[in-house]
């Protein structure tokens, strides 16, 4: 409900809205993320910085040597003890592995990753706080059900203030795949931006589309125009790059060829916008996320068997996973 126009009668509220509200907390958000940058800047390169700052993303190649890679990926693509959860969207399947200390026991080449000098560091940076990201195992199978348009192929902000995601790709995304898609500067709160939020907060709570009432708002080609920002571009890449992102920015998964699939170290970081101070990364607070994470899934498997349904990530064998092949 933290975001969500629809959900939450105060963010929802079109007085608060029309009196500024919404625009107010996006700017205030923005500003406090601006001095968790700075205060964690010292912790990246600065070609990197830039590059983040400026575009609102960042590309990396060739992280790991050839030989740890290939036994990641071997790894990764022959587990079977790990817990793997499964969620459909339209013609979509994403199924993942959460890795908590569990599952990492399983991966220790994946941990290894998780503790690469560069990676830790860059994923803090970016996501503004030292709160470890939650990371997964993430594999994407385009077409492989019958259903509508995914979601998550629609140009859209994840919510309004810096928030943080990446992907370790095991192997390679051209174009055919649906490789991330970014608006490259749309991560930066313009004037033109800032009265664009303000504009869709005052009908937000009644677009029919599943997502922008919830927060996640969807943008189109007339809206960059009138934004100034320019078309998005699809980073198709090799594996054994990371990508990383502010997903404050408009950005989506690309259009993919039915039947291709992508596996990938998913991580994923979002804390309080209105905190000034990037935190202390603890390992216990790491720790209880994860056992929510876990118990928030129980629960919604519980209250979905009670329906006779499958709740969003319900969970399937692990099997599902180790078949994901790494396609050349």
């Amino acid at each position: 409900m933290s975001k969500s126009f629809a959900a939450n009668p105060v963010i929802g509220n079109n007085f608060l809205n029309r009196i500024g509200l919404h625009a107010g907390r996006a700017a205030v958000a923005h500003a406090m993320a601006k001095v968790r940058w700075a205060l964690l800047a010292w912790q990246v390169p600065p070609d990197l910085r830039k590059t983040f700052q400026a575009q609102g993303f960042v590309v990396v190649p060739d992280v790991l040597p050839e030989e740890e890679f290939n036994a990641l990926v071997s790894q990764v693509g022959s587990q079977q003890a790990c817990e793997v959860r499964e969620c459909i969207q339209g013609d979509t399947l994403t199924h993942r592995i959460l890795l908590d200390d569990r599952a990492l026991a399983q991966l220790s080449h994946v941990q290894k990753l998780l503790h690469h000098p560069l990676f830790e560091p860059l994923l803090t940076y970016c996501g503004a706080n030292r709160k470890r990201p939650l990371h997964y195992v993430q594999s994407i199978k385009n077409g492989a059900v019958e259903g509508n348009d995914d979601p998550q192929k629609a140009l859209h902000s994840d919510t309004f203030h810096p928030t943080m995601k990446s992907w370790f790709f095991l192997g390679d995304v051209p174009m055919d795949k649906g490789p991330f898609t970014y608006v490259p500067g749309s991560n930066r709160l313009t004037r033109k931006r800032l009265a664009w939020e303000y504009r869709r907060s005052l009908t937000a709570r009644s677009d029919p589309d599943g997502y922008s009432e919830r927060g996640s708002l969807r943008v189109n080609r007339d809206d960059l125009r009138a934004l100034g920002l320019p078309d998005p571009v699809s980073l198709a890449v090799q594996k054994n790059t990371l990508v990383v992102a502010n997903t404050c920015g408009f950005h989506c998964r690309g259009r993919a060829q039915a039947g291709t699939n992508r596996l990938e170290i998913w991580s994923f970081s979002r804390t309080n916008p209105f905190n000034p101070f990037p935190g202390i990364g603890s390992k216990l607070a790491s720790k209880l996320e994860h056992r929510g994470a876990k118990a928030l899934w129980r629960w919604l498997d519980r209250k979905a068997e009670a329906k006779g349904t499958l709740s969003s990530w319900h969970r399937v064998p692990a099997h599902v996973m180790s078949s994901q092949s790494v396609q050349k």
